[in-house]
């Protein structure tokens, strides 16, 4: 797809989370702000095979699940998309590491930024469950955006050190 060269190019992860959702709104804000186009990712990981006693078992994920992850990353997932006037693509992706899939998708388009929502989580939490924010920066070789949680972003609140509530607009070449 040809585009002009002076317009950016993000890539979102959207899992339908409202950490994802706040980053989605953050990305669009940026996006009209800069007259760039998003590229809307979901990344539906590959099946794990599980050990059972009478052999391997895949999990079931049946074609009607599919169809109704589909379903909702187009209509309800990018609604806002839709709704902001914004150009954007919106595409599923197979595959795992969540965060490498990112990362291929963002080279891929020639994106020039990823944007990722954070979940918020302590640090045993996030090292348990893994946090596809911290593995998409620390991997990815264009810069990384990672939206806090809308919790934590309170309005009429006073910053704290060090604390950023909107990142520098830079010019992008």
């Amino acid at each position: 797809m040809e585009r002009d060269q002076h317009s950016p190019r993000i890539v979102i992860g959207l899992d339908g989370s409202p950490g994802s959702t706040h980053a989605l709104q953050w990305a669009i804000d940026l996006a009209k702000r800069l007259g760039a186009e998003i590229v809307a990712v979901h990344v539906d990981s590959l099946p794990i095979y599980v050990p059972a006693p009478m052999g391997i078992v895949p999990p079931a994920e049946t074609p009607q699940q599919r169809a109704d992850l589909q379903e909702a990353f187009s209509t309800e997932w990018c609604l806002p998309l839709r709704r902001s006037g914004v150009r954007y693509r919106a595409t599923i992706e197979e595959s795992t590491p969540t965060g490498t899939a990112l990362i291929e998708v963002a080279l891929r388009e020639g994106a020039d930024m990823i944007v990722v929502g954070s979940r918020g989580l302590n640090a045993v939490t996030e090292f348990l469950l893994g946090s596809v924010s911290h593995q998409v920066a620390h991997h990815s070789p264009i810069p990384v955006v990672i939206v806090p949680p809308a919790v934590r972003v309170k309005a009429g609140a006073k910053p704290r050190y060090a604390e950023v509530r909107q990142p520098a607009l830079l010019p992008v070449p």
